[in-house]
């Protein structure tokens, strides 16, 4: 059995090769090895690809996020100077209330209410030429053009009354309904 020289064996187990002596790599102006190599493979492995793969969709979601957070923060702000244009509408257009006067009864969210009212007011909110109106819990009465305002910003705002005093039955249609019994 004849032994193999050390070099041999490397050779054998590809682990060397037949040229004896390595160039030296030569290095860069800025000290750093240049790695070069002609027999090295350029392509990225599939772990490298995976990566990038993850991280660009990562980003896209990053993204999307961001888009759908800056649409909500666009709609809160829409939200917001709705809300102000309303208290604005109807703080400034509402009626002076009459502070001692005839209580005119109305429903909210199926609550019985009634605010005081003169005779002025009771006619006008009759003929539905005056609204009614609720901001922080309280009720103002507003003109039918500021309601229609209010209306197109939020009608949430705005306090449905009832259909003005219409009679079913013909046997009863020669007397009048007093306004404030018409739910």
């Amino acid at each position: 059995m004849s032994k193999a020289s050390l070099q041999d064996q490397l050779l054998k187990a590809g682990l060397a090769k037949k040229s004896g002596k390595q160039p030296k790599q030569k290095k860069s102006a800025w000290g750093r090895v240049n790695r070069h190599d002609k027999d090295a493979n350029t392509r990225p492995s599939a772990e490298i690809e995976a990566a990038k793969k993850a991280a660009a969709e990562k980003r896209e979601r990053e993204r999307q996020q961001a888009r759908e957070t800056s649409a909500r923060q666009r709609e809160e702000e829409q939200r917001r100077a709705q809300r102000a244009e309303v208290r604005q509408l109807i703080l400034d257009h509402a009626e002076k209330l009459a502070s001692h006067g005839e209580p005119f009864y109305f429903i909210d969210q199926g609550r019985i209410s009634s605010l005081p009212v003169d005779a002025r007011l009771r006619r006008g909110l009759a003929a539905r030429k005056l609204r009614l109106a609720i901001w922080e819990k309280r009720y103002y009465i507003v003109s039918a053009t500021t309601a229609e305002k209010i209306a197109q910003r939020d009608p949430a705002f705005l306090i449905a009354l009832p259909s003005g005093g219409e009679i079913r039955d013909p046997a009863y249609a020669e007397f009048s309904v007093p306004d404030d019994l018409i739910w």
